[in-house]
């Protein structure tokens, strides 16, 4: 049984091979399959569109200098969600990097899951949101046609330049909402009690999948990464199923022990 069928169908046809050709398995006994959702329910759950394979994460990173004591935690919460998506089977997904202070620079760009850097180089320096924004953008209009871009925005400032933005996500949300109907999934992030809320949640605001989180230290920003990470849809899809498969097992017994008796 598994999260994502498509994921572990190499893993279940070898394990029922094996268990065929063992030589305790006498009576010839077979291995019973029970998926507990199906593949196209998996692949609609696991993106904001239906027909694509996984997400494009761009990770917006501020790495300004008041960074500059907490940023090896900001390293760890990038790596564990990476970990996390990993450990909910979605290996497909792509990674790429932006990190800003005055300006901006992409250090990863469409990486896999596996092929991630763990380390990501501290520059230090002031608080623009604009250049950030582009570089994203530009990445997120890279996006190949199996994938949908996902946002993860994180700052502890604040900076004179946040409308620009904003702006800049909503022409980018609008285009993508014009050519797949799906709003930018964008996760703004203050860190620290220095973040400008306001200023956070008129970016966020640039989509309808919008939405700001807050961190008031690198404990929290990981739980916070591993949270956007989860696959909550997978979850309550898994939820109905067994619930489903359990409904179905006892229906089964109640009419074999009645019609059957």
């Amino acid at each position: 049984r598994s999260f994502n069928p498509s994921a572990t169908e190499r893993t279940e046809d070898d394990l029922s091979k094996y268990f065929k050709r063992h030589p305790d398995n006498v009576a010839e006994h077979s291995v019973a399959r029970i998926p507990m959702m199906p593949k196209e329910a998996v692949e609609s759950s696991t993106s904001s569109a239906p027909s694509s394979h996984g997400r494009h994460i761009i990770f917006v990173l501020d790495e300004s200098g008041s960074m500059s004591n907490s940023w090896s935690g900001v390293v760890v919460a990038y790596n564990k969600y990476i970990a996390k998506r990993r450990q909910s089977q979605s290996d497909s997904d792509l990674v790429s990097v932006v990190q800003f202070n005055g300006q901006s620079r992409i250090t990863v760009h469409h990486a896999s899951l596996s092929s991630a850097p763990s380390d990501l180089p501290y520059n230090g320096g002031g608080t623009c949101f604009h250049p950030a924004a582009l570089s994203a953008c530009e990445l997120a209009r890279g996006t190949p046609s199996t994938h949908v871009p996902s946002v993860v925005f994180m700052s502890d400032g604040s900076a004179s330049d946040a409308a620009a933005a904003a702006h800049e996500f909503s022409l980018f949300n609008s285009n993508l909402y014009r050519s797949s109907r799906n709003h930018l999934e964008l996760h703004v992030i203050g860190f620290g009690g220095g973040s400008n809320q306001a200023q956070l949640q008129q970016i966020a605001s640039a989509s309808q999948a919008g939405k700001v989180h807050s961190s008031a230290n690198t404990e929290d920003l990981v739980s916070v990464f591993v949270d956007i990470a989860s696959t909550q849809n997978v979850s309550l899809l898994l939820e109905s199923e067994i619930a489903k498969r359990i409904s179905e097992a006892v229906s089964d017994k109640l009419s074999l022990e009645y019609f059957g008796s």
